[in-house]
């Protein structure tokens, strides 16, 4: 997504640059600045925006080159160096680096020139998929109960395959906030093995949070094999024990 923003001086040109950056915690914020008209452009600087005011971070000009700020040259570098097009990338983004970020363009006659871009950050830790047997007062197994948790800042999207979701029931969403400012999202289901169809083989947890997508999966097949013994196996114990009590001796 691209903003375009006005100069300070009340000229025509403007500023073309991203209006917000994504990235996933861990991952490169690139920055890009460039000038829809050529200026006479004498130095270029990168800012940071702080609670106190900003920070520079970067500079570039024809007389010194391009230069990284302490302590922001660990994890900033320049990507292109210009004065009328320039760009940075921030590697491995932390929380730290949340903020928006200034690019001036320092010109003649007209002073800077600036456009702002803010950057956030995406957390998504790996989900957990947790299927475990359902039993009622009836003596044969009556289905599964399945649970699938992913948690991230801002809140995962946590559903199931569209493929299950018309055979589940009693599904619910519970959101829990960490102090972290971290959520963890999790959906919980139930199922009847015996009504699902044959083309049925797996259940999957399917995470999302902004750009970023997760899978997990859990086979039935053998599952469903199982309980089938499982099931045949009681019915016939059940059945066996009703008959004894007709027995006479």
């Amino acid at each position: 997504m691209f903003s375009w923003i006005p100069l300070s001086s009340g000229l025509s040109q403007l500023i073309k640059t991203q209006q917000v950056v994504i990235v996933t915690l861990g991952g490169d914020a690139h920055f890009s600045c460039r000038l829809m008209e050529p200026r006479d452009v004498l130095q270029v600087t990168w800012q940071k925006e702080t609670p106190g005011g900003t920070e520079n971070v970067a500079s570039y000009n024809k007389r010194f080159g391009p230069t990284v700020n302490p302590p922001f040259n660990r994890k900033v570098a320049f990507l292109n160096v210009g004065l009328q097009n320039c760009s940075i990338i921030i590697r491995g983004v932390s929380r730290e680096d949340e903020s928006c970020y200034k690019c001036l363009f320092n010109t003649y006659p007209d002073g800077a020139i600036s456009g702002r871009t803010c950057l956030q950050t995406i957390e998504l830790y790996r989900p957990t998929l947790i299927v475990t047997r359902t039993t009622d007062t009836h003596p044969l197994f009556s289905g599964l109960t399945l649970s699938c948790s992913a948690t991230g800042r801002p809140a995962p999207i946590v559903d199931w395959d569209e493929t299950i979701k018309f055979y589940l029931e009693n599904s619910t969403t519970v959101n829990f906030t960490h102090p972290n400012g971290t959520v963890t999202v999790t959906i919980t289901s139930m199922v009847a093995v015996p009504n699902l169809p044959e083309n049925i083989t797996m259940v999957r947890c399917v995470v999302s949070s902004g750009s970023q997508f997760m899978q997990l999966y859990f086979i039935l097949v053998g599952l469903v094999v199982l309980i089938a013994l499982v099931c045949s196996i009681v019915w016939w114990l059940h059945k066996k024990s009703q008959n004894s009590r007709y027995v006479l001796f």
